[in-house]
């Protein structure tokens, strides 16, 4: 999806951009009056959707009581309040938290903990993380180095560091022969040809997206996959890194993604659904072997921090936020994800969508020009950006991308709208996708292959 520019003197970021002056449970409104139907709950952040009661008096509340503190000298309620809250809610074994301001601060943070660590317990070179192609970890240069994203990558590589990378959770192009738990076992050994060639004692973690976020929307492996992947870091001593900005708090269906799987990282960064849009808000959660080593006597300690780590007033809106969650929201979000899935159930044998994927409440829909041989459009015609315009023609706002296939080639569309949209609004997502589809296919459809033929 493209990036936002500047703020200017006098104007927006884009005049092209619509403005919105009001939001509504899953629905954005315009300048011009048009109400939008939000099927990405913005980047995949508004969980809760645009509407949760009792947001503004909690922060009115904190910000007249304590608006900001520097955590290097003080502590306050608030983020303790929190991380107990992160701890009862995530996988058991996750047993502390680092509190920053974003998702790529919370990468950032897990990928100089994971040095830090191993530092301090005795193995000083352990120092790569290994990412995966077509993944994204955020923006900073350290979260930049461990993604896979390649168009995001490629103006900065002379910055980046030179970690490795090995092939995506992706089994709709898997090259690995067998059932789906023979391909992920496969595909999951990649890690350790990855960790053997840089040598064990210079890898100190690996970063996955349980289910893949915008690069890939919604791909997400035979749970094989993860249980060989906890089996190789283990082996190694490679700490385990969930990143679930994302897919966290009942995205893909479950709390967490890797709640699918039945494993448990080893760090896991948070951050969108944690305030669910409401407050720059996100975290390092990490186990207790890990906190451990900074509490020895003989001084290890973790020097990091952000001007904004575990600010109050975004520590009392995510304690508010977390209380929304429960069995019964990830249930309505499992159950509006299979909603949505049937209303676009006739694009599943579209001629032009080659893999259609879910997970809990996100669908990845991915474009090609010859289903056959999954061959993608080429990348001038830009394909998922095509069907995005016609879809915010009939009201409802998707999210784009591009690069699923090798960074360069390869359309998809995901939708991910908040866990707890009406049945109405399901409906005209539905219909405004398939329509726009089809508009798209009638336009390009088996005419221009990437390989120009």
């Amino acid at each position: 999806m493209d990036e936002t520019l500047f703020y200017k003197w006098g104007g927006g970021i884009d005049p092209a951009f619509p403005e919105i002056v009001e939001a509504q449970d899953a629905y954005l409104v315009t300048a011009d009056g048009d109400r939008l139907v939000d099927a990405a709950a913005g980047a995949a952040v508004a969980n809760l959707g645009h509407s949760v009661p009792g947001v503004g008096s909690v922060a009115a509340d904190q910000l007249s009581e304590v608006a900001y503190i520097s955590t290097s000298h003080f502590a306050h309620e608030a983020p303790e309040r929190l991380t107990d809250r992160l701890v009862e809610m995530t996988p058991d074994g996750l047993s502390a938290a680092f509190l920053v301001g974003s998702g790529s601060e919370a990468n950032e943070t897990a990928f100089k903990l994971a040095r830090a660590y191993h530092h301090a317990t005795g193995n000083p070179e352990k120092h790569a993380v290994i990412g995966r192609w077509q993944s994204y970890h955020g923006a900073t240069l350290g979260a930049l180095s461990a993604s896979g994203n390649t168009s995001r990558r490629s103006l900065y590589s002379p910055q980046l560091n030179e970690w490795p990378h090995i092939p995506p959770a992706y089994p709709y192009r898997w090259p690995y022969e067998g059932s789906p738990q023979e391909q992920a076992i496969a595909a999951a050994g990649e890690l350790e040809t990855a960790i053997l060639q840089v040598g064990p004692e210079n890898v100190a973690a690996f970063v996955a997206e349980p289910v893949s976020g915008a690069s890939i929307p919604a791909a997400h492996p035979d749970p094989a996959y993860y249980r060989e992947i906890r089996r190789i870091c283990d082996e190694y001593d490679v700490l385990f890194i969930a990143d679930e900005v994302m897919t966290g708090f009942g995205r893909t269906g479950e709390p967490f993604a890797v709640d699918r799987y039945g494993v448990v990282p080893d760090m896991m960064s948070l951050g969108k659904g944690i305030t669910a849009g409401y407050a720059p808000l996100a975290a390092t959660m990490v186990s207790e072997g890990i906190a451990r080593a900074f509490d020895a006597d003989d001084g290890a300690s973790f020097w990091h921090g952000h001007t904004f780590s575990a600010n109050p007033v975004s520590s009392a809106i995510g304690c508010h936020v977390l209380e929304q969650y429960g069995p019964d929201v990830f249930e309505t979000g499992r159950e509006r994800g299979r909603a949505l899935e049937a209303a676009l159930e006739a694009l599943v044998d579209h001629p032009m969508v080659g893999d259609f994927r879910r997970a809990g409440a996100m669908i990845g829909i991915e474009f090609v020009a010859d289903r056959e041989s999954k061959e993608p459009f080429d990348p001038s015609l830009s394909v998922g950006r095509r069907v995005y315009e016609e879809a915010m023609d009939r009201g409802v706002y998707t999210y784009p991308g591009s690069g699923s296939v090798d960074g360069h080639r390869g359309d998809h569309l995901m939708l991910a709208p908040p866990l707890t949209i009406g049945e109405e609004a399901i409906e005209t997502i539905g219909r405004a996708v398939r329509e726009s589809v089809e508009a798209v296919h009638h336009e390009v459809g088996g005419v221009v292959r990437a390989d120009g033929g």
